[in-house]
């Protein structure tokens, strides 16, 4: 068969070519490749020591990206493509990486250690395709399958397990029958794994374009990603019907949990306080009704939720707790650019003090005061209208 190889990657591997060398593009760039997607970085896998491949590209900017387990990055019109070196992997003693690296002459050596069929492939025009693991076949029937033993691949590296899972959320694959049973019994080693590393999988997983068969395929697994009480399963469907956002489809997934489970969850997954507060934002009930959606009601949900209102209103029509009519009535009050802070409102803390009605902590008593009225009513946000209101609140 033949891929389409861009002009930047081809550079690399017929330089290397030339010089005497194997060179292959390989990896999750060839698989994406070889299903008609555009690969957001290419791989390379190479004969040629990384101390050669540096000598090999003098013209070009060179990365010694790590240089320990043969790879350099080589900027290619300003693509970046990463070289490695054929290798095996020594053992491993700390279910993540390798203990040690050797160096190898056969390119199906190097295959034979990689996680999945789909991604043990390589390419080069003047070799074609090697796929000494059915690969090509996988990709065609939609199957993600281990390279070899499946309890072995993931005992070596347990963030396979998540990698699994993410790559059938992104490509829409089922697991192969070996594989998943492997993942689901060797689930409890992802312990073993920096909940950064699980974290960053687990949210890729989430804003891939196929989450649900891939959260209902985890089972006992995904127990050992979310520190809280049982997801209902009927809601991963409905978070594949949410837009491609991690955080949204993750509070949904959380909705109407304890505050206390939702940050157990957050902590767990490491997630950034922006990435937190969203989820919190987006999975705790708001003091409001959404099924009184009165002019009030609904600009003190845009307050509430600020930009978030879209995502609110969507999870809250998805889990039949607001009308779904509600994300066309807050779009057309936002459009209205409402008064929703303090600091829209016409009047300001100098204001008030200027006009001797408040002073210190009274200030933001007043204001605060004033901005509800300006939420009942919005005709109220006028300089001498607040004024008089304020000094009835001060008598």
């Amino acid at each position: 068969m033949t891929v389409n190889i861009p002009a930047f990657v081809k550079v690399i591997i017929d330089r290397i070519e030339g010089s005497g060398y194997e060179a292959f593009a390989v990896g999750g760039s060839l698989r994406d490749a070889m299903l008609g997607k555009t690969p957001h970085d290419w791989d390379v896998t190479t004969s040629a020591r990384p101390e050669t491949v540096i000598e090999l590209f003098p013209d070009m900017r060179v990365i010694p990206t790590g240089l320990k387990h043969g790879t350099v990055t080589v900027l290619s019109e300003g693509e970046p493509i990463e070289i490695t070196t054929y290798r095996v992997d020594g053992e491993y003693t700390d279910s993540r990486r390798p203990d040690s690296v050797s160096f190898t002459a056969s390119v199906e050596d190097d295959l034979s250690r990689r996680d999945f069929t789909v991604n043990a492939m390589a390419y080069s025009e003047k070799r074609g395709l090697i796929d000494l693991f059915g690969g090509r076949d996988d990709l065609k029937k939609g199957i993600i399958r281990a390279v070899g033993d499946p309890e072995k691949r993931f005992t070596e590296d347990a963030l396979r397990i998540m990698r699994a899972f993410r790559f059938s959320a992104q490509l829409g694959f089922d697991i192969e029958e070996n594989t998943l049973e492997a993942a689901k019994k060797l689930g409890y080693r992802l312990k073993n794994i920096a909940r950064e590393r699980i974290g960053a999988e687990f949210m890729r997983l989430l804003a891939s374009p196929y989450p649900e068969k891939a959260l209902r395929m985890m089972g006992s697994v995904l127990k050992e990603i979310l520190p809280c009480a049982p997801v209902p399963q009927d809601r991963f469907a409905l978070a594949e019907r949410l837009s491609p956002d991690s955080e949204a489809r993750l509070a949904l997934l959380l909705y109407g949990q304890t505050r206390e489970d939702i940050l157990n969850v957050a902590h767990a997954l490491r997630l950034s306080n922006e990435q937190k507060r969203r989820v919190l934002l987006l999975s705790l009930p708001a003091t409001e009704d959404f099924s009184d959606i009165t002019p009030c009601v609904v600009r003190r949900l845009l307050r509430h939720y600020g930009e978030d209102f879209l995502s609110a209103a969507r999870i809250g029509g998805l889990l039949g707790i607001a009308p779904v009519s509600l994300e066309t009535i807050l779009e057309a009050e936002a459009a209205k650019k409402p008064c929703l802070s303090v600091s829209a409102l016409a009047i300001s803390g100098s204001d008030l003090m200027a006009e001797g009605i408040a002073f210190g902590k009274d200030v933001g008593r007043i204001l605060s005061a004033l901005l509800e009225a300006v939420l009942d009513d919005p005709s109220l946000n006028e300089k001498e209208k607040l004024i008089d209101i304020a000094k009835k609140l001060v008598h």
